[in-house]
């Protein structure tokens, strides 16, 4: 919602005004004249809304008596929702994005307890959804590379993560060839496969992401072995032949993205670069299908080497700016299809709200149209990554819807998509009574997050580790093993493909 509603709180202060009729008669021979109720005074309030998005507002008010909140709409939710006489009061009123071609009208009433008399009747008038023109194909482009990023990302319905595999990392025990890092965080250890993608397909996922650590794969000047680059490359055509859109990214590649105190930017910038020429020099002659990814979730080390995923400063915020202009630039230089290859980039910790900080800043690009912000969603992440399960709350929903909202304003709308390149819920393994009801308010979760992303053609990518078992993070919905949906993750998965049909 672009207007304020600051300058409204002296304008709606309402006095609810009451007048009492009749002498008091203080002879106690003559039956006394029954005092009146108070009269109020009801005041009514309209507002005109300017635009379609989401937005909140807040009334103040005096009350003569306990006091109730009631909405006629879904859409405009109020908080709280009763309260006591006095001074000094104050409602909250969420309105939620109009999604739709039709103007609509709320009606709110603040009125008393005991009578149920009205004491503030307000209206709200919501206009309708402006459709932006769509800029979805440019004829200029080559043959297979003619989709803009924002008629790309149309084209995805919803992708699935190959998570804890290509980006893992070197465990205790592990002294094998650099190629079985693939299934060193896996348990089972099982190597990624062309029919895991298929099951995928036949689930309703169009999009999978392969998070990819290079380092490991590398010498001390990032020149990246080629059996690495092949192995890739295999999973890469493993989704690609099916006609799947496929996100390539650098992910955990520590050096960079758990930024160190003191570190030295000048020598991460040339590793970066020479990363980036390599993969993407390899990866050149793909066409749409293959969307290149700068980073995953840049973010900083405490002094004692914790991760710090604390609010960003200025120069943190440009460090990751400048990178992703770095990355663009890079992957352009290399020519051929990636001239007009639709690129993904990241704000600092892949954090939606700091997309919206005003001091994050999109890469300049030779082509127009072509780049994509990444973001992702744990939200709220008491549940999201909980151990145990809970209900979700309406203003925990309301936040997310929010953010969505917010993210097509600054980006969607402007001609910048938008994918939301993680999510998810764990499974809760924490009482095996509950299961039924943990699985449900999972696939509920999933469902809200997916239709709530897609009303802003802001397709998902489902976080999966492979993991169900046990108290940790179990994100698992495909076992890989079996290629197939156990039991307790085809409730999580109909959540997802509820979200995406509803």
């Amino acid at each position: 919602m672009k207007r304020s509603f600051l300058y409204l709180i002296a304008m709606l202060f309402t006095a609810l005004a009451f007048t009492a009729c009749g002498d008091k008669n203080d002879d106690p021979a003559i039956e006394p004249t029954p005092e009146p109720e108070p009269e109020i005074q009801a005041k009514d309030l309209a507002f005109g809304l300017e635009d379609s998005e989401a937005g909140s507002m807040e009334i103040p008010f005096n009350a003569v008596e306990n006091w109730k909140v009631t909405s006629d709409a879904i859409w405009c939710t109020v908080s709280p929702t009763q309260g006591t006489a006095g001074n000094d009061k104050k409602i909250s009123i969420s309105i939620a994005a109009n999604l739709t071609k039709e103007a609509r009208t709320a009606h709110i009433v603040i009125k008393t307890i005991k009578g149920e008399k009205p004491m503030v009747n307000i209206t709200i008038n919501q206009p309708a959804m402006v459709e932006k023109p769509s800029n979805d194909i440019d004829t200029n482009a080559p043959i297979g590379m003619q989709y803009t990023a924002s008629g790309l990302v149309k084209k995805i319905d919803v992708g699935w993560n190959l998570g804890n595999t290509c980006e893992a990392g070197i465990w205790d025990g592990w002294n094998d060839d650099d190629l079985n890092i693939e299934t060193n965080w896996l348990s089972p250890k099982v190597k990624t496969s062309k029919e895991m993608f298929t099951a995928l397909k036949e689930a309703g996922f169009n999009g999978i992401r392969i998070p990819t650590r290079w380092y490991l794969h590398a010498d001390a000047d990032m020149k990246i072995n080629d059996r690495w680059m092949a192995r890739v490359k295999e999973i890469v055509d493993y989704a690609v032949s099916q006609d799947m859109y496929v996100i390539l990214n650098s992910h955990h590649d520590n050096w960079y993205d758990r930024l160190p105190v003191g570190y030295n930017e000048a020598d991460i910038r040339k590793k970066f670069e020479t990363m980036w020429t390599q993969i993407a020099t390899y990866f050149k002659d793909y066409d749409e299908h293959l969307i290149l990814a700068g980073a995953n979730e840049i973010i900083k080390l405490k002094a004692n080497g914790e991760e710090d995923w604390g609010s960003p400063n200025d120069a943190n915020i440009k460090f990751a700016n400048d990178l992703m202009q770095l990355f663009v630039n890079t992957v352009r230089a290399t020519g051929g299809n990636n001239a007009w290859r639709c690129l993904m980039v990241q704000p600092w910790a892949a954090n939606p709200s700091n997309a919206l900080n005003d001091k994050f800043v999109m890469p300049t690009d030779s082509k127009e149209g072509r780049l994509i912000l990444e973001y992702h969603c744990y939200d709220p992440y008491n549940y999201a990554i909980a151990k145990t399960k809970h209900d979700v709350s309406t203003s925990d929903y309301n936040a997310i819807s929010n953010t969505f909202s917010k993210l097509n304003s600054k980006f969607v709308a402007k001609g910048i998509p938008c994918i939301m390149a993680e999510f998810g819920s764990t499974q809760d393994n924490s009482d095996k009574n509950k299961q039924s009801t943990f699985d449900n308010l999972r696939a509920d979760y999933h469902t809200f997050v997916v239709s709530q992303a897609k009303q802003w053609n802001i397709p998902g990518f489902y976080w999966d580790n492979f993991s169900f078992e046990g108290n940790g993070e179990n994100f698992g919905i495909l076992d890989r093993k079996n290629c197939n949906f156990p039991a307790r993750a085809k409730i999580a998965l109909k959540g997802i493909m509820d979200g995406l049909n509803k």
